[in-house]
Order: C-alpha cells, then structure tokens, then sequence
C-alpha cells in the first residue's frame, strides 16, 4: 500500500475535515466519496495507481472523521472544503476524480474552481435533477429523518450499491457500508440527499476534460442518467466499466485500467 497520512481542517463555523494523503507521486488526484462512506475507500484505489500518484481523499462534513459544524450542507460549501484542503497541502491545481454523491460534488468542485481543476472523471453520478427526480429525492430525505426511516432504508441502499453482492454477510464492503450508512444518522444523510439536487448549478461553458464511467451491473444511476451526464459536458468521454454503482471500490483495478488512458492523456502533469 502507499504511504498514507491524515490530517484535519478545523474551520470556524465549528467543523472538521479530516482528508488522507496517499503515497507521494507528483501527479495529484482528488478522490471524492460516494454518500455514508469515507475517504478511506479509496486506498486500493490509491494502490492501484501506482507510485507515480499522490491522492486525496476527503471526509465529507458528518463522514469519517469529519464533523458537520453549524453551516448547512451544500455541495459548495463542500467544494470549498476541498479548496481549504489544497490549500494545506499547498495543491494549486489537480484532477478530481468522484463517485456518486463524490461525482456531484467533482463538479460542484469544477463550477467553483475551474482554475484550480485540471480534468474530472464522473463514476456513477448524475450531472442534473430533473423535477421529477428531485422530488424523488427529496423524498428520499424525508424518509430516512422518519425515527427508524435510516434503517427501514438499509438493506433497498445496500442492493442499489452492490447488486446482489448485498446478501453476502461475510462481504467486507458490505459489512462496512452497511455500518457507515447507519453510523451517519438519518439527518446527514438527508441533507446530502437535498444538496444532491443542487448539482445541475455547477454546469461550465468550458469544462475541463471529461471522463464519465459508467459501471456495467450499476443499480442506482440508471445507464440513460450516465449518458445524459457525458451529452450535457462537452467534449466528455463515456466509458464501461465492470462493476456495480460503487466500481471504484469493488474493482479498482478495473477502475485504473479504464481512466489510464484518460489520465496518460492529459497534458497537465509535471515533465
């Protein structure tokens, strides 16, 4: 595995942000969680890379280690976050890479700092709401702030995120996100799902570079809301992956040999 290192952010609205620094390569990727989960998710994914990368990976406010402090959850507030964080590590730009609730808050990231993001890869994500959809998933939020609603909606989450996989008790994805889902509370949770809707806001005339990846066996995104994603960006590129909603983590490996080529692509690196 690659060096790791955590560290945190204490802001003054009372939050903390704690974010992971993986390995020490000169090419720097922001690797952004999907809902419940935590920026540890991405260390097979870190490994996978190589030593040529050096990736961070945030908790989102109310994730992990870090606290939500007394701002309401946005997917801006949550972008500058990401700000804050290279600014510690002294980041002045970076590829930002996002799965699921992390692809909506890549582009919230993008919208924010165009200046500061060299290229986005979307795994699994949506890059608008819909009116229909939105009150989809407003109602969703209502459903898990319902005394027991976060736990009426575990094992229906859990299918949507690993397929039939979900069934397997002795899965360690499983096991964990079930434990993480419940661990963030129904009000957390919640205010995601209300920011989520947020995303079609970020939307960019000029957008970095694109990669949207769509995993084969995804439960969640529905294929048409991923392709839809790759029409509304300029100039992205859609690729398949084999995997369900959350690819990244269940097949890394699989994951790194369908960015690569993106990735060996972009002129940002250093020479």
């Amino acid at each position: 595995m690659p060096p790791k290192t955590l560290n945190k952010l204490r802001g003054s609205d009372g939050s903390t942000v704690a974010y992971r620094r993986y390995g020490t390569g000169e090419r720097v990727l922001t690797a952004l969680h999907s809902l419940a989960l935590d920026g540890s998710w991405y260390e097979p994914l870190a490994a996978s890379l190589g030593a040529q990368y050096s990736i961070l990976a945030p908790d989102f406010r109310g994730h992990g280690q870090s606290t939500q402090g007394h701002s309401p959850v946005s997917l801006a507030l949550i972008a500058k976050d990401v700000a804050a964080m290279w600014a510690a590590e002294g980041v002045e730009h970076s590829v930002v890479l996002g799965i699921s609730l992390g692809g909506m808050v890549a582009q919230a990231v993008s919208g924010s700092f165009p200046q500061m993001v060299d290229a986005q890869i979307l795994m699994a994500t949506r890059g608008a709401f819909d009116e229909t959809a939105a009150q989809g998933t407003r109602a969703r939020a209502a459903e898990v702030r319902a005394p027991q609603g976060l736990a009426q909606a575990l094992e229906a989450t859990m299918h949507r995120w690993f397929g039939d996989e979900s069934a397997n008790t002795r899965s360690p994805l499983v096991s964990q996100a079930r434990e993480q889902w419940l661990q963030a509370g129904g009000d957390t949770i919640a205010d995601y799902f209300e920011a989520m809707t947020q995303v079609g806001e970020f939307q960019l005339e000029t957008p970095p570079p694109t990669l949207v990846v769509a995993g084969a066996d995804d439960r969640s995104t529905a294929r048409p809301v991923i392709e839809a994603l790759a029409a509304q960006i300029s100039g992205a590129e859609l690729v398949v992956a084999d995997g369900g909603h959350l690819v990244a983590f269940d097949n890394p490996a699989e994951v790194v040999r369908v960015i690569r080529p993106f990735l060996d692509g972009l002129d940002c690196w250093p020479r």
